[in-house]
């Protein structure tokens, strides 16, 4: 009898534990239909480690650099080359061939100083440019169009440092203007090949680092080398740094591009493969030989087609978001470009005084660009918990039905807000001749809010066309820099016939309207980025029916 009640009770006891055992691997399919197993068997967004993304986005943050510098170390020695070139407006005949696209704004720039026009000039090329490289690097790769920007910015500013007269000055900004600016949509789209939505904001904000710290120290620097070695040393300082920058980023710089190196997991051939890469693909294969490596993607090396950026530029959220982003930063470049004049005017401030003033604008932009990406991230982290949405990571989040927008937007406000107040204190304390502190705070204000505001816009561009982020960067660049030309043209003849207070606060006008822009979008955005995907999905249903059935093998 004791015998039987112990067997029963092992066997009581083994039921138990095959009931647990039931249990937990139910719990366990339960948890893996909840998305742990979607964890462990979809691919990460991007192979590269913590640290290389690190590295990435430090390289391509200086890389960056090469633009604002171009555009802003030139500004301190517009005085000094009016007396150099001895060249007056009436002896300007404006007709540049090279550049046909100009001839729109030739009877702008007719009206302008003549040391205003190259920066005129300089951002029609800066608009134009990223249309066709930014494409290119969508298509064949980062790297071959990094390298390509820096050869072309140098041979620009070796020409600039050698050139005598004002026609060779005009053209050859141009060209260095061709390599600068399209650094600025690369270095926004590696971002994107690289960085998941739910951690954007913080890698956007350490790659834009780069492009402002260039206007907090490039007058600087450009004031301090005018002055001491001659306004040539300032493109010979050019040639040099993106000299250097082509030689690392040909031995360092991984190729990062979805549609070469998907995530980075395929192995870049040819001129994608820097010399790290190649030496970490040898050792991978030494230490795994028996690995079956993904199949390289043979890149094709299309023309550049710019009517991809132009497309974007043609949808409804994306030109809405361009329009705003674009006008709003042209406040502050108007007003980057309109001090020299201004402080010497109120001040009497040289070259290397008047360079020393940018640096507060350029600093609160800096601190912008590292501080605000944290709170995007934060405020998307708040939205998805709300809403039920899991953040892994290091995997793209479904953003189908995510407001996106709102999320992102939210933070835009008071940046808009911080630089309407900034432009309208500029404009009265240089009217008033206030202390020197007066017009730094106002531009320190101004920098912080516009600086946020244009870079989570940017990020915004690029969160709708991550297939496309180098074209959708571009498209940034031909809005901001077409306005900014227009803004450059008219900011002084303004401040003389309205005086510079009232100037700059009939532009905080503008801009308050313009934050109308902001809540439109916010509210409709969503709406229209679904309208669209529903229409790009349709379109493509009827090309495949229309295909030939033989073709599909062939895709």
């Amino acid at each position: 009898m004791a015998t039987t009640k112990d067997e029963a009770s092992r066997g009581d006891h083994i039921n138990t534990i095959d009931e647990k055992k039931e249990t937990l691997q139910e719990n366990t399919d339960l948890e893996n239909e909840n998305g742990l197993e979607q964890q462990t068997s979809e691919p990460p967004w991007s192979v590269f480690s913590k640290r290389m993304k690190i590295w990435i986005i430090f390289l391509v943050s200086v890389s960056a650099l090469i633009s604002p510098f171009g555009a802003s170390m030139f500004l301190p020695a517009l005085n000094v080359l009016s007396d150099v070139l001895e060249i007056s407006p009436t002896q300007v005949n404006i007709s540049i061939t090279t550049y046909m696209v100009c001839l729109a704004h030739i009877e702008i720039a007719n009206r302008m100083a003549w040391t205003e026009r190259p920066n005129f000039f300089m951002k029609i090329a800066q608009a134009i440019a990223p249309a066709f490289l930014g494409t290119l690097s969508d298509t064949s790769g980062r790297r071959l169009t990094f390298i390509i920007c820096f050869v072309v910015f140098s041979i620009g500013n070796i020409g600039l440092a050698l050139q005598t007269n004002y026609i060779a000055l005009l053209i050859l900004r141009m060209v260095q203007a061709v390599g600068g600016t399209a650094a600025i949509a690369l270095s926004m789209a590696v971002v994107a090949d690289v960085a998941t939505s739910a951690e954007r904001g913080t890698y956007m904000g350490y790659a834009g680092a780069g492009i402002l710290m260039g206007p907090a120290f490039g007058p600087t620097i450009g004031g301090l080398l005018a002055k001491y070695l001659g306004w040539r040393s300032i493109f010979w300082f050019l040639a040099i740094f993106s000299g250097l920058l082509c030689v690392v980023f040909v031995f360092l710089f991984p190729e990062t591009c979805r549609n070469v190196v998907g995530n980075g997991s395929v192995s870049p051939q040819g001129v994608n493969c820097s010399v790290i890469s190649y030496m970490q693909q040898r050792k991978l294969v030494k230490l795994t030989p028996d690995r079956i490596m993904p199949k390289p993607k043979r890149p094709k090396t299309p023309w550049p087609n710019p009517l991809v950026t132009f497309r974007i530029l043609a949808e409804k959220e994306s030109g809405i978001l361009l329009f705003y982003n674009g006008l709003f930063f042209t406040g502050m470049m108007v007003t980057v470009s309109a001090m020299p004049e201004l402080f010497y005017a109120a001040y009497g401030f040289d070259e290397l005084h008047i360079g020393l003033c940018y640096v507060s604008n350029g600093v609160a932009s800096l601190i912008s660009s590292l501080t605000m990406g944290r709170i995007v991230d934060w405020n998307f982290r708040r939205h998805a918990k709300a809403m039920g949405m899991e953040i892994i990571e290091g995997k793209q989040q479904d953003l189908s039905h995510f407001p996106i927008e709102r999320v992102r937007l939210q933070v835009v406000i008071t940046g808009h807000i911080l630089g309407i107040i900034g432009m309208v204190l500029f404009g009265w304390t240089l009217q008033c001749k206030t202390h020197i502190v007066g017009p730094e705070v106002a531009l320190f204000i101004m920098g912080f809010g516009v600086t946020s505001a244009f870079n989570i816009t940017n990020g915004l561009l690029i969160e709708l066309h991550r297939g496309q982020a180098a074209a959708a960067t571009a498209a940034v660049n031909f809005a901001r820099c077409l306005m900014s030309a227009g803004g450059t043209a008219a900011i002084i003849p303004m401040c003389r016939a309205m005086g510079v207070g009232w100037a700059f606060t009939f532009i905080a006008c503008v801009y308050v309207g313009l934050l109308g822009v902001v809540f439109w979008i916010m509210k409709e955005g969503m709406g229209w980025r679904i309208d669209l995907d529903e229409k790009k999905r349709v379109k493509k249903e009827q090309e495949e029916r229309k295909r030939p059935k033989g073709e599909d093998s062939f895709a």
